[in-house]
């Protein structure tokens, strides 16, 4: 081999080698960069996918809050109507008394109070009273049963109140117990409601 020909082949493998080196940076330049750019695309997803999180959890204490706040709402509502119901409801039903103490079935179902209040007392001292309002029916109970009924100085709208000293005993069945037995009941059952 000549020298020029010795030339040509070192400068075609120094070429070789050389075109070899610049395609393994440029290979390696590749790789970093699709490195870089895989990390910044995982980078901005992480990125992105806390802020979605981010934004739903703010989302979601917002809907929840107006949600708290309607709830209270509604309730101050179905508090207010089960209020009014409940005036309407014992307004009749005091309506309803009133036309039921006029009537003689009144007179048997205080007759029937007595008589069971007399009984469990037995042999005991028991003073009966009833409602001012009933004092025109005091002395034909009275007559019946044969003792002294007592006229109460406070009205109790209706029924008898039997007290057995001796027993240390009050037995209660005025409509205003009723009543307010009743009322307390209501509230409790709009409450489970």
């Amino acid at each position: 081999m000549t020298i020029e020909e010795k030339l040509q082949h070192f400068k075609e493998a120094c070429v070789a080698d050389a075109m070899a080196a610049a395609e393994k940076i440029l290979s390696d330049y590749r790789s970093a960069l699709d490195k870089d750019f895989a990390d910044y695309q995982s980078s901005e997803i992480k990125l992105a996918d806390m802020e979605v999180k981010t934004e739903t959890t703010r989302i979601d204490k917002e809907t929840n809050k107006e949600l708290a706040l309607e709830q209270i709402k509604l309730k101050m509502e179905i508090s207010k109507k089960a209020a009014e119901l409940k005036e309407k409801i014992f307004s009749q039903l005091e309506a309803k008394l009133a036309t039921y103490q006029s009537s003689p079935a009144y007179e048997a179902l205080l007759d029937s109070q007595i008589d069971k209040a007399l009984k469990f007392a037995g042999n005991d001292e028991v003073k009966i009273y009833i409602d001012p309002n009933d004092e025109a029916l005091a002395h034909k109970l009275s007559v019946k049963h044969g003792i002294d009924i007592i006229i109460s100085k406070y009205p109790f709208h209706g029924g008898i109140r039997a007290v057995i000293p001796a027993k240390n005993i009050l037995i209660d069945n005025s409509f205003e117990k009723k009543i307010a037995e009743a009322k307390d009941k209501f509230d409790v059952e709009m409450e489970v409601l």
